[in-house]
């Protein structure tokens, strides 16, 4: 067996390891894990060693059998919120897209890229780009550019420094200017893009908070240009801003049904 497959090997029976936990069964051995497996206790041991070293499970000192760790509820909580924020966001979302007949999205922020949770659209849709579950670049859109001034310096200087795509000829790809507009962005509470993903296409952010005031996401309103004149983007940002703090309110109640 080549290294390449054989480190394929060992990550596919973590994999399998983690799987073997369950609600019924928090709990396991080496013993156990190895019949139910079909693996070598000592294949088993090393495994369970490196997912150790990561968090992933740990031993009970009593009972010398292993439970899952940290990392895997950390991991499973990031999952959970995501579903949790899109499920509650959903509805609002819907209405304000067929209230102000614009496309309205949902996004969280994923080391330096955009994941669209959830997109809401009118009967007409402007032929936008993107799909839920889509990973786009955070430089060049409203949701990005409003999820990435709320990073770490360190984290904001790490994707600036890295080369930018530019998409059209009014992305921008420059760290200093970049910079700048994330201060302005910060300022105002808002982002804005004007044709730097896709020619024709503009969109607005506004920051969306956990009942904790944490930023945990983004929502947008994104449509042709000729709607993105100063006063209509007032107009979505009070929109946005509306049911940003109704997204709020709602994780906020469900975390005490």
């Amino acid at each position: 067996m080549g290294e390449k497959a054989e480190v394929l090997s060992s990550v596919h029976n973590a994999i399998r390891i983690l799987q073997t936990f369950s609600t019924s069964e928090r709990e396991l051995g080496i013993s156990e894990m190895s019949v139910r497996l079909g693996l070598a206790k000592s294949t088993v041991f090393r495994l369970m060693k490196t997912l150790n070293e990561g968090n992933l499970v740990e031993k009970n000192l009593e009972t010398q059998k292993y439970q899952l760790g940290i990392a895997a509820f950390e991991l499973g909580f990031i999952v959970y919120h995501s579903m949790e924020l899109r499920r509650v966001s959903a509805p609002i979302l819907e209405k304000m897209a067929k209230s102000i007949r614009r496309v309205v999205r949902l996004g969280v922020y994923d080391k330096g890229g955009i994941v669209y949770l959830s997109k809401q659209y009118p009967d007409e849709d402007y032929g936008t780009i993107s799909k839920i579950g889509d990973r786009v670049p955070v430089h060049c859109t409203a949701i990005g550019k409003m999820l990435l001034a709320h990073q770490s310096e360190k984290e904001i200087e790490r994707v600036v420094t890295d080369p930018l795509t530019k998409y059209t000829n009014k992305t921008i790809v420059s760290p200093h200017e970049l910079k700048k507009e994330i201060l302005e962005i910060r300022k105002k509470g808002y982002a804005v893009t004007m044709e730097e993903v896709r020619e024709g296409i503009s969109s607005v952010a506004v920051p969306v908070y956990n009942d904790m005031g944490k930023v945990v996401g983004a929502i947008s309103v994104t449509g042709v240009k000729s709607h993105f004149y100063a006063s209509q983007i007032d107009q979505y940002v009070r929109e946005l801003r509306t049911c940003s703090r109704q997204i709020t309110d709602r994780m906020g109640m469900d975390n005490f049904v």
